[in-house]
């Protein structure tokens, strides 16, 4: 008995990316190549990722930031380091707001404030991580246009009316322009290294459409709602939905920051990154910190006058601007020894205040007599604020 063998059907379906038409015995193929679908593929990632831009708060933020200085200018020349660096001051900022929950509980948010201010006389401060700090809203506001030294700007000659933007105009419009002006490449690798996504509100409000019910009585209620309900409102809904327990208050969950140890994180950012001179003080409350007991770190806080000399200083004014301020601190550590606890060596070293001449490089640390014995941390007092890539996205 002879063998015989029926034909593979052919297909000839249309290649989403060459649009030629191909033959194929294959079910499923799509693309008449590998070289065509790796490049299909690529195309449909950027166009999420710029999506992802698009939609995302942070993006929002660049617009509105725009819009107030009147021109996307001020992102002109960014590359991809300099805008990741502007993503982490604004999530740290995000973060030591709670995500917005501060506001909810009645405190006062901590705001990006600008050294070179936006509204200068000569010139248009930069909406920049070298030129923000994190810093209480009091603060920030009380400072108005002041300017004593340093941040980044441009001068108002060299404004281009091409990039001009109007306080009327479509936050939307203007997010595609910022987009526009720091190119597309740079920004798509930033999506994908610093892994931004649409707006949370967004996301939840789409899953409740989906999933709240217009027959349901129960869902009457939340369908008048989610219209204009916050991000963490429209949580609770869709937690309630899936039998979960509601978020409790922000403070379990997250770290809470108060004015100093905000000040202080900034302090060691801007210190290691911009002005090193700036260090060498920081070392100091470092040094107090690691030859007293921890009731001393404790109870450590800057009072009124004080945020303020240290806010100053972050914002250019020279680095001796602050040695009363640690020389007090120092003085009160002694002055309650059995409270405090502190070492001989900083007994020692008490005497030796910060001097204004102390030079960029110079450590406090490195100052101290080669012989005197002396506890020292391995790090700076305040962790790194930048953003860690694990940490678990914020539930609201």
């Amino acid at each position: 008995m002879t063998a015989t063998f029926r034909a593979t059907a052919k297909r000839q379906p249309t290649c989403p990316q060459c649009k030629k038409r191909f033959r194929t015995s294959s079910k499923t193929a799509k693309f008449c190549n590998t070289s065509c679908r790796t490049a299909f593929n690529n195309k449909a990632r950027h166009v999420k990722r710029i999506a992802s831009a698009t939609n995302s708060p942070f993006f929002y933020e660049l617009a509105r930031q725009a819009i107030r200085a009147r021109t996307v200018q001020i992102y002109h020349h960014f590359d991809q380091q300099e805008l990741e660096a502007l993503y982490d001051v604004y999530a740290s900022c995000q973060r030591m707001n709670g995500y917005g929950l501060r506001r909810d509980h009645g405190e006062a948010p901590f705001e990006l404030s600008h050294i070179a201010p936006v509204h200068g006389k000569a010139s248009i401060g930069l909406f920049r991580a070298d030129n923000l700090v994190i810093a209480p809203m009091a603060l920030n506001r009380s400072h108005g246009a002041k300017h004593y030294s340093g941040g980044a700007s441009i001068p108002r000659a060299n404004l281009l009316l091409r990039f001009a933007v109007s306080e009327h105009d479509k936050l939307s419009q203007v997010v595609q322009r910022v987009i526009q002006i720091i190119g597309v490449e740079v920004v798509q690798a930033v999506v994908q290294s610093r892994k931004i996504k649409p707006s949370k509100r967004q996301a939840l409000y789409s899953w409740l459409v989906d999933h709240l019910d217009p027959a349901n009585p129960n869902h009457t209620e939340h369908l008048k709602t989610i219209e204009t309900a916050s991000a963490r409102i429209l949580d609770g809904i869709k937690r309630q939905l899936e039998g979960k327990e509601p978020v409790g208050d922000f403070r379990a969950w997250l770290d809470y920051h108060n004015d100093t140890s905000v000040l202080l994180s900034e302090w060691e950012r801007i210190g290691k990154e911009y002005r090193q001179e700036l260090l060498p003080a920081l070392e100091r409350i470092q040094f107090l910190f690691a030859n007293t007991n921890p009731r001393f770190s404790y109870n450590f806080h800057f009072d009124a006058v004080d945020l303020r000399l240290v806010f100053d200083m972050l914002h250019g004014r020279p680095a001796h601007t602050v040695t009363s301020i640690i020389d007090a601190q120092y003085a009160k550590a002694l002055a309650s020894p059995i409270k405090y606890q502190p070492t001989q060596a900083l007994v020692s070293v008490v005497e030796k205040p910060l001097r204004a001449s102390l030079s960029v490089t110079e450590s406090f640390l490195e100052g101290l007599d080669d012989c005197l014995s002396f506890d020292a941390l391995d790090a700076l007092y305040v962790g790194s604020v930048s953003v860690d890539r694990e940490l678990i996205p914020a539930p609201f």
